[in-house]
């Protein structure tokens, strides 16, 4: 069985290991614990699923010996049981080898070595499956090097952004006429096309060949016989709109506004890209637009629309140069801020001074935390509350920027206060011990009520606020904690269906039990600390340009709503409810210090978070 630990520097305490493992994890001294390594199947399960959740990548697992040819058969599948399935798909002759009498008398002697001989198998082939459905390849490789093929992990494989064509080239066997086949292909690939290769290939020298011709690939291995490879051309620098690469988005499962933003900020004065898609995307022409690109729609039929982008030659950015601008990754745990980040990525400033690698939308928003903790993300919206969890870490929070954004709404009877829901079972988002769910429980008990006369239902490892949402839309649900933007698409809805509802305000409450606190503070920008050290000039910029872009989104609503609804995935009118609502104020400094102190000390006397209120902690919140 493998073994579990937990490295306690990474470790946030959200508890999400120990309620998809609770017989081998729980919590000791503020920190996830391995208090029993997994005995059975079913706990090995759970124990892979906490370490594969764990928003921060603190659970590891200690891997066992590699298999070798003088490993015992029966010995192996006794302690593997998940490669009996595979063994069998190597060769039926395994499952010969499983039954009563032979996995008594042959199997309990045999090695793999012997078994090679006798499925005709070659021992090579054997290693490198069974090691590699126990993630043992690298050890293996150690031992015996000639028994490992390269794998995709190895090779530089992209996500497929490109269209592929109908006909996929198969390849039955790796030999040297087929080899030959493969690299005419490649030779005759033209900008902007797109070929499929499938089926027994060699892939060491076809990706070699491949990456020589700067060409992008991606490779999925359905097993050691069978592989795809998908290989696109793609338009080199050029300003002939035929040569444009082409991003067609409409059948891509993942949201594309990263890879198009990624597009759009590595191409120069000049250059351009197509974008396909199933309609007119106005808020990403216009966001576009505010970067310097200039847009033509060809409405090729009623299903697809291509958007000719291409980058102005601006006078007074024609000799600015890259050099010394650091390069940046941006990510946001919460869509609150999407229409300040669109707003912001238009700023000609920012754009001077920082290239930006990537920007991460994430829907499961605790895994941002994991980008955090390891460095990942230079600029990260986030959740004032997640600040406790990173005093260990090296990051600042110089502002807080989202004020007054949690809602318990009401469907289908009336909630004048919090003793109304009594009885009731109120859904929150992440799980019991997250703040939503403390802070509830917090007010209730502050109002003087019995926490045991409500009932809680939280997501299982975590609860989305989207599912939440779609919920409490189809009736299925009638008592929800919301945040915005979802509270407020929730109430437009409601209203357009002429369904009556009620809204409780966390805000309101707060401030009934604590007298004049004034706007609840919930998210703001963390910057990582080496940013901050290392260009203070651009911090300063990008501080300056985010304050400009809250200002501009407070000041011209409607326009926001439409620079942001296509990211949002939402009508522009739902949009429009969500910034009617919301509370965007820039504060930092000394203001913000106040605040955040005065917030943080009511959060720990009433145990909602488990922290020390000292220097230490309020650093992160000056630069």
């Amino acid at each position: 069985m493998e073994k579990y630990k937990v490295i306690k520097e990474k470790c946030i305490a959200c508890k999400a290991c120990v309620r998809t493992a609770p017989e081998n994890f729980r919590i000791e001294d503020g920190k996830a614990v391995v208090f029993k390594q997994p005995e059975n199947d079913e706990e090995l399960i759970k124990s892979r699923k906490a370490m594969e959740i764990c928003p921060t990548g603190a659970i590891l697992y200690e891997k066992p010996e590699p298999i070798t040819g003088n490993s015992n058969v029966k010995e192996t599948i006794e302690k593997y049981p998940q490669l009996k399935e595979i063994l069998v798909k190597i060769s039926p002759k395994f499952k010969t080898m499983q039954n009563p009498v032979m996995w008594n008398t042959v199997a309990k002697f045999a090695t793999f070595k012997n078994a090679a001989k006798m499925t005709g198998v070659s021992l090579c082939e054997i290693l490198h499956t069974v090691n590699k459905e126990l993630g043992l390849e690298k050890e293996l490789y150690k031992l015996f090097p000639e028994c490992i093929r390269e794998s995709e992990e190895e090779f530089n494989s992209s996500e497929i952004t490109w269209k592929e064509p109908e006909e996929i080239i198969k390849i039955p066997e790796s030999n040297i006429e087929n080899l030959g086949v493969v690299i005419e292909q490649l030779k005759d690939l033209k900008s902007g096309e797109s070929v499929v290769f499938e089926g027994n290939i060699d892939l060491e020298p076809v990706i070699k060949i491949i990456e020589d011709m700067e060409y992008l690939y991606n490779i999925k291995k359905y097993n050691t016989f069978k592989v795809r490879v998908s290989v696109y051309n793609p338009s080199k620098e050029s300003t002939n709109i035929e040569d444009y690469e082409v991003l067609d988005v409409r059948m891509m499962q993942q949201d594309p506004f990263d890879i198009i933003i990624k597009k759009a900020y590595s191409l120069n004065p000049g250059e351009g890209f197509v974008l396909v898609q199933t309609f007119v995307p106005t808020p990403l022409i216009n966001m576009l637009d505010g970067m310097g690109f200039d847009a033509e729609i060809e409405q090729v039929n009623p299903y697809e629309v291509k958007v000719y982008f291409k980058r102005r030659i601006e006078d007074e950015e024609e000799n600015v140069e890259d050099n010394g601008k650091p390069t940046v990754t941006i990510q946001s745990a919460t869509p609150v801020g999407y229409p300040i980040i669109m707003r912001l990525l238009q700023s000609k400033r920012l754009k001077k001074v920082v290239n930006i690698k990537e920007l991460k939308i994430w829907e499961e928003t605790e895994k941002h935390l994991g980008w955090i903790v390891n460095g990942k993300a230079d600029i990260s919206f986030s959740a004032l509350i997640t600040a406790a969890k990173l005093r260990d870490v090296d990051v600042k929070m110089p502002v807080v920027f989202v004020w007054d954004n949690f809602s318990i709404i009401t469907r289908g009877y009336k909630a004048k206060s919090l003793e109304d829901l009594k009885g009731k079972t109120i859904h929150l988002p992440l799980f019991e011990d997250a703040p939503p769910a403390k802070i509830t429980k917090y007010l209730i008990q502050a109002k003087g009520l019995n926490i045991e006369d409500f009932n809680f239902s939280y997501g299982n490892p975590f609860g989305r606020p989207k599912e939440i949402m779609m919920d409490f839309l189809s009736g299925k649900v009638d008592t929800v904690l919301l945040r915005e933007p979802e509270a407020g698409f929730v109430m437009q809805a409601l209203e357009e269906s002429n369904i009556e509802y009620s809204e409780l305000d966390y805000g309101k409450i707060w401030n009934e039990i604590n007298d004049g606190f004034g706007l609840l503070p919930n998210a703001g920008m963390v910057l990582k600390g080496d940013l901050v050290r290392n260009y203070p000039e651009i911090t300063k910029v990008l501080l300056e340009e985010l304050e400009a872009a809250i200002n501009w989104v407070n000041e011209n609503r409607k326009e926001a709503a439409k620079l942001s609804f296509d990211m949002m995935r939402a009508p522009i009118k739902n949009v429009e409810k969500f910034l009617e609502r919301v509370t965007f104020k820039y504060v930092s400094g000394k203001e913000l210090e106040e605040k955040v102190y005065n917030f943080y000390d009511i959060l720990i006397k009433n145990d909602i978070i488990n922290a020390t209120l000292d220097e230490e902690l309020m650093e992160i919140f000056r630069i």
